[in-house]
């Protein structure tokens, strides 16, 4: 297969998400250079990289590749536009970690969703994250060939996508960015600000984000969960009166805990919460009673109101 058809089919959604999230997450433009081949004899690890696996006719990684300075810049202007507040860290600690994970999470889980609606019949595994080369050998063990695409961030440096083919079997499809902002709630009662609104989301980045929007317009009373099950048990424990929940968690989704909710005979109103546009997954969640799908990212130019016009109830 030529270096056209692998960029076209698999990089080229990531390559064109990521330059998009870029804009929407960040203060920072980026454009792409053209595609070329790394020899895997001389593929050299930068210092920081989010990834996910490929399997099926196409076996491989998928990395996003950072130099560790291209990394601090777009953690910090991560943070920046999601709490618009100046944020100029020098190395990567807990909180640029967060910031860099919720915005490779929103790349990879858009572009792998837009891939998998073309029936290429391979999938991605969720991110994950690689921080120095003795954890790259593995990842290169079969490797056949590297194709590589340079994103130049304007006033920052450059960070670079790299596709590490084992194995491809598959044909060219054309995918484009699906531009959407989520499924609107379609109540119209406002929720009383004396409610308990439980906030159900992996990243820690994400709750805090959530938290400060909902404390501007009024509501103090905000509980937190980090994982499907433990938003099953707060549910029934501590009765809050409305919901944000993500989709995809590290031990429960949050489609199999609003499942759980339901079968629980509990009818609290929630809104889910992914970067992953799915329709199978959207009426999955819809069959089981949801107030409306908040697509990510949110930021902090739009989050308020994009939270405040999903807070109605019946």
């Amino acid at each position: 297969m030529s270096i056209d058809t692998i960029y076209k089919v698999t990089l080229h959604p990531f390559i064109n998400e990521s330059i998009a999230s870029l804009k929407s997450m960040t203060s920072l433009s980026g454009s792409a250079g053209e595609a070329f081949i790394d020899t895997v004899e001389d593929f050299r690890f930068k210092g920081y990289a989010v990834c996910s696996d490929i399997t099926g006719c196409l076996d491989g990684v998928i990395m996003m590749h950072h130099y560790p300075e291209t990394a601090v810049a777009i953690g910090n202007s991560v943070c920046q536009n999601m709490f618009d507040e100046a944020y100029d860290y020098t190395e990567i600690n807990d909180e640029l970690s967060n910031a860099l994970a919720e915005w490779g999470n929103t790349i990879v889980g858009r572009a792998t969703d837009l891939l998998s609606r073309n029936n290429l019949k391979f999938d991605f595994s969720s991110p994950y994250f690689i921080h120095n080369f003795k954890d790259m050998e593995k990842y290169l063990a079969g490797v056949k060939e590297i194709i590589t695409v340079p994103i130049t961030v304007e006033g920052v440096g450059r960070y670079y996508f790299n596709l590490l083919v084992r194995n491809v079997n598959f044909q060219t499809s054309h995918v484009e960015r699906e531009q959407s902002s989520g499924i609107a709630n379609p109540h119209s009662t406002p929720l009383p600000l004396e409610s308990k609104i439980l906030l159900v989301d992996d990243s820690a980045m994400i709750r805090k984000a959530i938290k400060r929007f909902l404390t501007g317009l009024g509501y103090e009373n905000v509980i937190e969960a980090d994982d499907g099950s433990t938003a099953v048990e707060a549910v029934k424990n501590q009765a809050p009166d409305f919901l944000f929940m993500d989709v995809v968690m590290t031990k429960m989704n949050g489609n199999e805990a609003l499942k759980a909710i339901r079968a629980s005979g509990s009818n609290v109103p929630v809104v889910m919460l992914s970067s992953v546009t799915d329709k199978g997954l959207v009426d999955e969640c819809q069959a089981s009673g949801v107030s409306g799908f908040i697509f990510k990212p949110i930021q902090a130019s739009n989050g308020a109101k994009i939270i405040k016009d999903y807070l109605k109830i019946v």
